[in-house]
């Protein structure tokens, strides 16, 4: 019984070691460029998403086409939103915008 939950659990294992260390290379990339990362989330190992402060640099990149908005909508306490997104070393990586 015990052979076959180790079994069970390696992969999952595997999964979240390689979701790290795409995680490491993509914060030590944003570091480099400048953005300040506020939150990493591994929810889905495969992608894991990277919440970055927005700045000037994300709407660079959706001028250039290298992001794009995905989310719009109205929090009850902070007005519009919207949140872009890129992909950088097999992460995802997110901010919200307030007040657009």
């Amino acid at each position: 019984m015990q052979s076959a939950m180790s079994a069970n659990i390696k992969p999952l294992n595997i999964a979240i070691y390689e979701a790290a260390q795409k995680i490491v290379k993509a914060v030590e990339a944003l570091t480099e460029n400048g953005f300040m990362v506020v939150r990493v989330e591994m929810a889905a190992p495969a992608r894991p998403t990277i919440r970055i402060q927005s700045c000037s640099k994300c709407q660079t990149l959706i001028d250039k086409g290298e992001a794009v908005y995905f989310s719009f909508g109205q929090g009850t306490h902070f007005g519009p939103y919207r949140e872009g997104q890129f992909h950088l070393g097999g992460c995802r990586i997110v901010w919200t915008e307030f007040g657009n």
